[in-house]
């Protein structure tokens, strides 16, 4: 039995296609007519409607295969801390470090943290206190950063300048703080220390540390009392210092702007400077001191002129 096939394309011969949702598929309809002779129908002619039926249906595939996972690099870099300093400026936050200074004359106290990044790190000046070399410490910034004496330093809210002191009777300050330093926080602001207005005379006084002898007699948490519960893990100390000489009103040495200010009125003028980085091999003697050393140079040699003439001279005059 022989058999016929026929194909046609979806887009000629009046193909037509619908759409269906129950059976889900889309149905593809035409007419074929088989004639005989070519020109004539006749009776042996046949006309036949095909239809086709495309189902759609869902079918899940797989296969199996073996996907490793993504090797995780593991890269670690070290941000350095910053480098901090203080100094003591002259004229502002510009200024060159100061080297001479009346008594009364604002100096600029500067904080200077220096980082190989940007933005990165915040910074809190805390715990400063000023001492003379001797033990006697003042403490001029708690543990917070709030100023404790407005005569001597502000709040450093924002830039602060502060008068120059000293101790009555010392002729060194030693200035040391502590800067906190911590991780910013992105897209926030570094915070600051939310303090009061300092009042005066607020200034917080410790003696001289006492001897080994009565350290060691006295009670463990006596002697533990002034320790700071502050974390050293992120706490770099700094430290500068000042020294302070008497001078007199046509000293030579003085650099001229300080000989000119030391010829301003009484009111304003004090005998007294303060030396910053004091050079080696330099000795300042004040005009007192000089006085009084003059004083005892020339009793001593009166006295030896007395001894000889009165001891010395009648026995090698008896002798003879």
């Amino acid at each position: 039995m022989a058999v016929a096939g026929i194909e046609l394309p979806f887009d000629s011969c009046n193909v037509a296609r619908s759409r269906s949702l129950n059976p889900r598929g889309i149905y593809v309809s035409a007419v074929v007519v088989i004639t005989f002779h070519p020109q004539f129908i006749t009776k042996v002619d046949r006309a036949y409607r095909i239809q086709c039926f495309y189902m759609e249906a869902d079918k899940t595939v797989s296969t199996q295969i073996e996907v490793s996972d993504i090797t995780t690099a593991f890269q670690t870099q070290v941000v350095p801390m910053p480098i901090c300093r203080y100094e003591i400026l002259e004229g502002g936050p510009t200024g060159s470090p100061i080297k001479y200074a009346l008594i009364g004359q604002q100096v600029y106290h500067k904080w200077t943290c220096d980082s190989e990044t940007v933005d990165t790190f915040c910074a809190v000046v805390h715990s400063c206190f000023v001492d003379d070399g001797n033990g006697d410490t003042v403490e001029i910034l708690d543990e917070s950063g709030c100023a404790l004496d407005k005569y001597l330093l502000n709040n450093l809210e924002y830039p602060t300048e502060a008068h120059v002191y000293k101790y009555a009777d010392r002729s060194e300050l030693y200035y040391q703080c502590q800067i906190s330093i911590t991780v910013k926080e992105p897209n926030t602001d570094c915070p600051r220390p939310q303090c009061a207005e300092p009042q005066g005379f607020g200034a917080v006084k410790s003696a001289a540390a006492p001897a080994p002898a009565a350290l060691a007699l006295a009670p463990r948490n006596l002697r533990l009392i002034r320790k700071r519960s502050v974390d050293y893990d992120n706490t770099v100390d700094v430290r500068t210092e000042f020294s302070a000489v008497d001078i007199s009103e046509e000293d030579p040495v003085l650099p001229a702007d300080v000989r000119y200010r030391n010829r301003l009125p009484t009111t304003i003028r004090r005998p007294i400077i303060l030396s910053y980085r004091q050079s080696h091999g330099t000795v300042c003697i004040a005009p007192h001191g000089i006085l009084l050393i003059a004083f005892l140079g020339a009793t001593f040699s009166v006295a030896c002129v007395l001894f000889i003439i009165f001891v010395i001279y009648p026995k090698n005059s008896a002798k003879l």
